[in-house]
């Protein structure tokens, strides 16, 4: 029997497969869409990448996950002697390197972005195409494109080779005495440090020399000011010629003064080479202008003892031995022994002790508050809205007692954890009474190393704060790179704590510090105060000057605001805005204020 198609049942089967082909080709095409469009999205993102790269003043290289480079930006073609059609394709380690500037080793900064530890901005050499060491900051970012599995990684490299010098220039600047390029008193205090280090944990046996001239006043109104600084100059030559260069350490600590650490012998011997000092300066005759003036000098006599535990300690004690010789007639040594009432008496601690105690029973505390002000003439006519907080101290009949006088004393006896706390408690109440938010006043508080020291201050702080209930962003607190250096990681702390509640620090007395540059990175201040001592001469002293200038640059460059202290006139002004400098305190501007009349101007 013939077999019989059935056409009923293959146009069924003719139909179904019409349709899927239909169904398949609107899928394919769906597909076809999505895919074009990711990869229409994709390219638009790295066309703006691209774009927004172009100009910026940072190297910029794009690496796959492999370290195959990608794409690199005209700062970095110009930076690794490479075009980008040569780049493209090579591993990032033919074009360049970053090297650990600490342990001179290879850092493998694409290792870490894979760990997702990423750094925010960290510093390096850059080793590339006739580069060598290159000073640089970097920072990696993870970039993921549309549809691609995994990330790409942007390395961002900015050259700090001027930065860096700059910086070198001003670090020597900084530990040196401009006049007689011998250490200053800041970079003295970092090498004391390290001899108390080694007395207490070695027993290595070093001594401290005290040397201030007895007639520097009378050179100074006989001769001139010029005849005085000549007389520093050669009285630093010939200390430099009494001491052991490769052992002993020399240095200008203040006008007339001088110190000397002897290392590593005995104090017998140390006390006979400062005798030799003293005679010698005693047989000296100085000759200027046709004029003769004998000098001497009364000299303290420290020997580094394990009780003495701190550079100020050491400082305060041959201040006074050496105020005890100049009682005595001077040209003399005095030795500093421990609980010597020679020099107990001369300091007069013992009085201010009491003192300070009733001061605090009694309320003789008062605060005041010095405006610091933007210096843009525009910015300048308008009302005070940023102060310093000072303290004043008055005695039994409502007089000043200079700050000088008491201050020392509470840091001898450690009441400055004390007198801070009663400064901010006070303060704090008086802002209760501030109404006006815009612009918000801001009120600064020197904070004191002791305080800081403490491991209850900063609870202390932030309970206040809270207590008060104002406005954490009306605090700023002000600390020095000595205070903060002393305990870096205790400092940071506290900086981050309070920053994170609102509140602002400056760095005080910056520019006497040694590496000040290096410890400002690590501290994440807001304002940065240049040292009084350089502006005051600016007007007529070129070294005060550049140095303004330099501080005023770099500190520009970290992002911070810029205050100068000592702002005594107009022409300071007018110099200072000519720099740039953004904020100016002093008389020239505005003598201190009581804090109730500061307040007073911020209540609507």
């Amino acid at each position: 029997m013939a077999d019989f198609v059935d056409f009923s049942s293959n146009s069924t089967v003719i139909g179904l497969l019409l349709g899927l082909t239909v169904v398949a080709a609107l899928v394919w095409g769906a597909f076809s869409m999505r895919r074009q469009f990711k990869s229409q999205l994709r390219l638009a993102q790295q066309n703006m990448l691209v774009s927004s790269l172009a100009d910026t003043q940072e190297a910029a290289i794009l690496v796959d996950v492999n370290g195959v480079v990608d794409f690199i930006n005209p700062a970095a073609e110009k930076i690794l002697k490479y075009k980008i059609r040569s780049a493209r394709g090579k591993h990032y380690g033919e074009l360049f390197t970053l090297i650990d500037s600490l342990t001179h080793h290879p850092i493998p900064w694409l290792d870490t972005a894979k760990r997702n530890d990423r750094p925010l901005l960290r510093n390096a050499l850059l080793n590339a195409n006739g580069l060598n060491d290159l000073q640089v900051t970097y920072t990696v970012q993870p970039i993921l494109y549309e549809d691609a599995e995994q990330p790409c990684y942007m390395v961002m490299v900015r050259d700090q080779t001027e930065l860096h010098a700059m910086q070198l220039r001003l670090d020597h600047v900084q530990m040196h005495d401009p006049q007689t390029m011998l250490l200053n008193r800041k970079s003295f205090e970092l090498r004391l440090k390290v001899a108390i280090d080694q007395v207490r944990q070695h027993g290595v046996k070093h001594s401290f020399c005290l040397i201030s001239m007895d007639q520097f006043k009378l050179v100074n109104d006989t001769m001139g000011h010029g005849g005085g600084d000549m007389l520093i100059e050669r009285i630093a030559r010939m200390l430099k010629d009494e001491i052991d260069v490769r052992r002993d350490i020399l240095a200008r600590l203040g006008g007339d003064e001088f110190g000397i650490l002897f290392q590593e012998i005995e104090p017998a011997v140390a006390i006979r080479a400062a005798e030799q000092i003293r005679i010698k300066l005693e047989q000296y005759a100085f000759d200027w202008n046709k004029m003769r003036q004998r000098v001497t000098a009364s000299v303290a006599f420290v020997p580094l003892y394990k009780l003495l535990k701190t550079p100020n300690r050491i400082l305060s004690e041959a201040d006074a031995a050496c105020r005890v010789a100049k009682a005595k007639g001077g040209n003399r040594i005095h030795i500093y022994k421990p609980d010597d009432q020679e020099i107990l008496k001369q300091r007069g601690n013992m009085v201010w002790l009491d003192r300070l105690k009733k001061a605090f029973e009694a309320g003789n505390f008062r605060l005041v508050a010095q405006p610091i002000h933007d210096l843009r003439p525009a910015e300048f006519k308008k009302p005070f809205s940023h102060y310093e907080v000072l303290i004043r101290l008055y005695d039994e009949n409502n007089q000043p007692v200079p700050p000088d006088e008491f201050i020392p004393a509470a840091e001898y006896y450690s009441m400055m954890p004390r007198l801070d706390r009663w400064v901010i408690r006070k303060l704090l109440q008086t802002l209760q009474e501030i109404t006006q938010k815009v612009p918000r006043p801001i009120f600064a508080i020197n904070l004191s190393g002791q305080s800081l020291d403490e491991p209850t201050f900063l609870k202390f702080v932030l309970d206040e704060i809270q207590e008060a209930g104002i406005s954490p962003g009306m605090l700023c607190f002000e600390i020095t790179e000595r205070v903060a250096i002393h305990n870096l990681e205790l400092a940071q702390h506290f900086i981050a704590t309070l920053k994170n509640l609102g509140c602002s620090f400056s760095m005080d007395d910056f520019g006497t510090g040694v590496s000040s540059f290096g410890y400002l990175k690590s501290l994440s201040v807001d304002y940065l105060k240049i040292d009084g001592s350089f502006i005051k001469d600016i007007a007529n002293d070129d070294v005060a000057l550049a140095m303004v200038n330099s501080v005023n640059q770099v500190g520009h460059l970290m992002g911070l605001k810029v205050i100068a202290e000592y702002v005594e006139n107009d022409r300071v002004i007018q110099i200072l805005r000519e720099i740039g400098v953004d904020y100016g305190q002093g008389y020239g501007i505005s003598r201190p204020i009581p804090i109730e009349e500061a307040v007073r101007n911020h209540v609507s």
